[in-house]
């Protein structure tokens, strides 16, 4: 319940800046398919890569109405995922230019 009420904060919050997080996803490797799929279909979410034996890269960035934290915990409850971890994130401010 405290990610519960963590989450729903930092989604009310005003939010000065935008974040990109890095995400590699486990998944049941028969179900690598239907999971990239489903990934593609939540805001922000753009799947990069993936292997045979089920992990998928992932990035997350924030999108309208919705904070890429957010996003994030609604991974671990789409069918066929094993397990989600968070490897990279970082917080551009709006005004500022990504560097290429």
């Amino acid at each position: 319940m405290r990610l519960k009420r963590f989450v729903e904060a930092e989604q009310a919050a005003p939010r000065p800046e935008e974040n990109i997080c890095g995400v590699l996803v486990h998944v049941v490797p028969e179900k690598s398919t239907e999971v990239a799929a489903a990934l593609t279909r939540l805001p922000g979410v753009e799947v990069h890569a993936g292997t045979e034996n089920g992990r998928l890269v992932v990035t997350i960035e924030d999108a309208d109405g919705e904070w890429a934290g957010a996003t994030l915990t609604r991974i671990p409850t789409i069918d066929g995922v094993i397990a989600a971890a968070l490897v990279y994130q970082s917080t551009l401010t709006k005004t500022e230019e990504p560097t290429p």
